[in-house]
């Protein structure tokens, strides 16, 4: 498979990440009926860190220690991320963090920038911003106040962008990407128990509800998403990775409609156009696109 295809399969990977984190939207705020954040995030990454370990068995085990320290360090990261995030979703709705996560669209070309020091051409910087007012006209309703809970989103919004750059950055050509998802699960887990057990909190979920909601956040939205994305993010560039997982505010607020029953408007559809349009400034082949930063 020559690599437009192999960009082509990845960029689909990628759009079916963002469907289901859509649906954790939703799962996050289910599971949160019957238990706190910390031991929600202990269920979510132990399910995926065993259910990758069972599945990928004979591949971890020959995992080189510099990819073990960098899906642990990814790792790190994404309990910092996913901790702030289900804080804030506590305070705010699913339909509204939809939005304000997904902010990230914005930042990963200032981030890659610094970060990588690689400069995006102008049109990355066009298409998340493109993208952002479209998530906005999906998402936001009434006054804009920045209560607690939307900081708190914003700020998974600039880790969850660094996560990507640092995903683009580790997932190089001769990195297996199952083996880096293993250790960054597994760090996760033994970081939310380790917080769980300093807190005393109770790891009994309440209700069914709650209980779907853990399920469909350690099977669906970590084990197979987040796997996914690592896997996707080493055949497309990290600009157009990031426009691509943020329709998962589209679908987080096709979800939050359906099973909230959210009223719906004009917006949302109007918003979906312009996510779509920016995706198409930034993946379109030929004399004004992008050419593939990475390095052959």
């Amino acid at each position: 498979m020559d690599m437009k295809k192999k960009e082509r399969a990845a960029n689909l990977l990628l759009l079916a990440v963002a469907i289901i984190w859509g649906g954790g939207f939703v799962a996050g705020k289910m599971a949160l009926t019957g238990l706190n954040p910390a031991p929600v995030l202990l269920y979510r990454f132990s399910m995926a860190t065993l259910l990758c370990g069972i599945c990928f068995c004979r591949r971890i085990r020959s995992t080189p220690k510099v990819t073990a320290v960098k899906g642990c360090l990814i790792g790190a990261l994404q309990m910092a991320a996913q901790a702030v995030q289900l804080v804030g979703l506590q305070y705010t709705t699913p339909a509204k963090q939809s939005f304000l996560c997904t902010a990230y669209v914005a930042l990963v070309p200032f981030l890659s920038w610094i970060v990588l020091r690689k400069r995006p051409q102008p049109k990355a910087f066009l298409a998340g911003f493109i993208a952002l007012a479209g998530i906005g006209l999906i998402s936001l309703r009434g006054s804009f106040d920045i209560g607690f809970g939307d900081g708190m989103s914003l700020g998974f919004a600039a880790l969850f962008g660094l996560q990507i750059v640092l995903v683009g950055r580790f997932v190089g050509k001769d990195a297996d990407s199952i083996q880096l998802s293993f250790f960054q699960f597994l760090t996760a887990s033994v970081i939310a128990g380790t917080a769980c057990l300093m807190s005393g909190e109770s790891l009994i979920p309440i209700g069914w509800e709650s209980l779907s909601g853990i399920m469909y956040l350690g099977i669906l939205n970590t084990f197979v998403a987040m796997a996914g994305q690592n896997v996707g993010q080493k055949y497309t560039r990290d600009t157009t990775a990031s426009l691509i997982i943020s329709l998962e505010s589209l679908f987080g607020f096709t979800f939050s409609v359906l099973y909230y029953h959210e009223q719906l408007e004009w917006r949302m559809l109007a918003g979906g156009v312009l996510c779509f349009a920016a995706i198409l400034v930034n993946t379109t082949q030929g004399k004004f696109s992008f050419t593939n930063h990475r390095k052959k």
